[in-house]
């Protein structure tokens, strides 16, 4: 099968066309709008995902050549109409007819910059579609402020046309029905009436103009249609102010949806959380916590309060209080802070703590270990059930290399211990406090002074006898 022909799917017989040519200069912005973040993902994702939930035959993206990043993060089985000038909507639209497939009956249009939509509103418009067989579908909504979007006109009832905000002089008392991102046409009336659109005073092509088309046009059911969904659905992101009010609803679901799954975030006002992390039930999130990227947090862990996690795996029954994490991982029933620092490439086994102030940059943390408070651990390998005192620090940078500090088991480092990498402390090894060790300690060997010496070790005090015991 030919990648224009439609393939099998719950709806074989329609495209989806999503327009995502406009150049977005009122976000103000190098980066294309479709590719602001949004949650933790680019913004044109969420509509990608959502037509994609419809499973339509076929799926086609308009985009201006100045933004070719877009393609980065287009899903396959996406094709590509290209718009060399931005003359509107309609224009867009026009691009994308070349590419449908000769099965394709439906058109669906949706639009890059409206993330909130949601596979619920595009079923209840092709639902109606089905049924009521029109020209054309708008999904529409009704907010108290026209704002920048198309008013629906009517005539006794029936859908007469659109008028775009840039040309409506109307003042308004009440709610108004206005166009909410999703536009169903039937495709051969499509093709005939998109050359007979007019240009704009303001130059462009505006695909809502087909709504009045349709309505003037002899049809065996009612030419034009709306279907309702709610306000939120309307929300399209043309700058800054628009994208902050998107990224706190989309947050709001994403809290709803992981509360309902058996997450306790116990304020989500002052929760933020990622469309792309994952959290395990009986996690609980305190408030002041910030969790994104591709994080995980297992079964019964507690992040924050005042928690940064970004794009770690925190295994169950853990705690994080007051920290910050990037890109690291943490076994089962780990406990880190408060205000402790896990940089990159930091992996921490299970039964670990880290507490206040320590630094862990590229370390692997054997289980059972024990980091108290002010270290800096970096580029180092710790074994199993160390004990690292206050104010150690792994001197892995000479000023041209970093070098490797290795730690192994049941080593105890002592309280301002200074380990010049490469350095290795032996099973059992021990410093004594204010060390500097830049010699391999051996096993069970004890080195202390600047630099450190090895001495005996000393043997175990006796506790002197006390008469009558």
């Amino acid at each position: 099968m030919r990648p224009d022909e439609p393939t099998d799917s719950a709806h074989p017989t329609l495209a989806v066309v999503v327009l995502a040519g406009g150049l977005g200069t009122r976000m103000r912005s190098r980066t294309a709008k479709e590719l602001q973040p949004l949650a933790g993902r680019p913004l044109l994702s969420y509509v990608l995902e959502v037509a994609e939930a419809i499973e339509p035959a076929q799926r086609i993206v308009v985009l201006n050549p100045a933004k070719r990043a877009v393609l980065e993060i287009l899903p396959p089985g996406w094709q590509v109409a290209w718009q060399e000038q931005p003359l509107g909507t309609g224009h867009a639209l026009v691009q994308a007819l070349p590419l449908l497939a000769p099965g394709i009956h439906r058109v669906l249009l949706l639009f890059g910059d409206h993330p909130l939509l949601t596979p619920a509103d595009l079923r209840r418009l092709l639902s109606e579609v089905e049924e009521r067989c029109p020209a054309v579908a708008v999904l529409t909504t009704v907010l108290e402020d026209p704002a920048a979007y198309g008013r629906i006109r009517r005539q006794d009832g029936r859908v007469v046309g659109v008028v775009e905000a840039r040309e409506d002089t109307t003042s308004y008392r009440g709610p108004v029905e206005v166009v909410s991102g999703a536009t169903c046409y039937d495709r051969r009336w499509l093709e005939e009436a998109l050359p007979r659109l007019e240009r704009s005073p303001s130059g462009e092509y505006y695909h809502t103009w087909l709504v009045e088309l349709a309505a003037r046009t002899p049809w065996s059911a009612e030419p034009a249609i709306t279907v309702p969904a709610s306000p939120e659905t309307a929300l399209g992101v043309n700058d800054r102010l628009d994208l902050a009010r998107a990224e706190a609803i989309v947050r709001s679901r994403v809290a709803e949806r992981l509360m309902r799954a058996g997450v306790a975030i116990v304020d989500p006002s002052t929760t933020f959380i990622d469309a792309t992390v994952e959290i395990e039930p009986d996690a609980r999130i305190e408030p002041f916590t910030i969790i994104s990227g591709q994080s995980w947090i297992g079964e019964g862990s507690r992040i924050g309060p005042h928690a940064v996690v970004r794009d770690s795996r925190i295994g169950p029954e853990c705690e994080v209080l007051a920290s910050v994490l990037e890109e690291a991982i943490l076994g089962s029933r780990v406990h880190v802070g408060p205000y402790a620092h896990l940089r990159p490439g930091t992996r921490v086994a299970d039964d670990v703590h880290i507490g206040n102030y320590a630094e862990l940059k590229n370390a692997r943390v054997g289980r059972e270990t024990r980091i108290g408070h002010f270290s800096y651990i970096g580029d180092a390998e710790l074994g199993e059930r160390v004990n690292i005192g206050a104010g150690t620090v792994t001197c892995n940078f000479d000023g041209v290399e970093k070098h490797r500090t290795v730690i192994e088991d049941d080593a105890f480092v002592g309280s301002d211990t200074m380990l010049i990498a490469p350095v290795r402390v032996g099973p059992g090894g021990r410093t004594g406090a204010g060390s500097v060790v830049n010699r391999d300690v051996p096993p069970g060997g004890l080195v202390v002074g600047v630099p450190a010496r090895p001495i005996a070790a000393r043997r175990a005090r006796r506790r002197p006898e006390v008469r009558g015991e």
